[in-house]
């Protein structure tokens, strides 16, 4: 049967009031498949936003986690460069301390060093601009310890406008004169000196004839280089 068939046998009036049923069903049809899907959109954005909320809390705690081993770290950092620091200053202290058991060894235990007559600790110190201080120990190093004495003699050598230059004690500009001494164990040398402008060492020297008395007991010679004697400390003027 054609609608139009059906439509005769129902009349207009039936045939409106079906068609209106089927639209309403329709609609009904319509809006609980719409609340269908909606609800269902609805569960998927909450499990969502639930698992956004999750994800943030763990960033959070990673983040704090992360934050607290960077703070550990560097108070790790901190706490092995002070040990380092505190390892370094020892170690000086030591080195120090076996230089000095070295030098009394030197004065005291003679038969470890025959030469008679030696410097030890040379060093020398800016001051200002061109003005150094030299700073030495003079020792004897005989069994027999008596009183020797004499005149140690010091030269420094470098270059000065690309030409070798040379200047020794009793040169008024360098060192007036020979460093006198006399002792029996040891003496403490320390002098200052000026270097003329354009200057630059390259060894210190020194050179002696010791006496015990008037009699002559030996010589001694010493060259070292200026960048080992010279100290890095800049001491104040006095």
């Amino acid at each position: 049967m054609t609608v139009d068939q059906l439509k005769a046998v129902l009349g207009s009036h039936k045939w409106s009031l079906i068609m209106a049923f089927v639209m309403i069903l329709m609609i009904g049809f319509g809006y609980q498949t719409a609340r269908y899907f909606d609800e269902g959109d609805s569960k998927k954005v909450r499990a969502q936003q639930d698992t956004i909320n999750v994800l943030s809390e763990e960033n959070n705690k990673l983040t704090t986690s992360v934050n607290q081993l960077e703070v550990a770290l560097e108070l790790a950092k901190l706490e092995t460069e002070k040990m380092t620091s505190v390892v370094n200053e020892q170690r000086k202290e030591l080195e120090a301390q076996q230089e000095l058991i070295a030098f009394y060894e030197r004065v005291v235990a003679p038969e470890k060093s025959e030469d008679g007559f030696a410097i030890e600790g040379v060093e020398v110190f800016k001051l200002a601009n061109n003005r150094y201080q030299l700073r030495l120990v003079l020792l004897q190093s005989r069994k027999q310890k008596a009183v020797i004495n004499g005149a140690l003699n010091v030269t420094l050598t470098g270059q000065k406008d690309n030409s070798k230059y040379t200047v020794s004690s009793g040169n008024e500009s360098f060192i007036a004169q020979d460093i006198k001494y006399r002792f029996r164990f040891f003496q403490a040398v320390n002098v200052a000196f000026d270097l003329p402008d354009g200057v630059t060492p390259d060894t210190i020297s020194f050179s002696t004839a010791f006496y015990q008395y008037k009699t002559r007991k030996g010589d001694y010679t010493l060259s070292i280089p200026w960048d080992e004697a010279l100290t890095t400390v800049i001491e104040p003027q006095k």
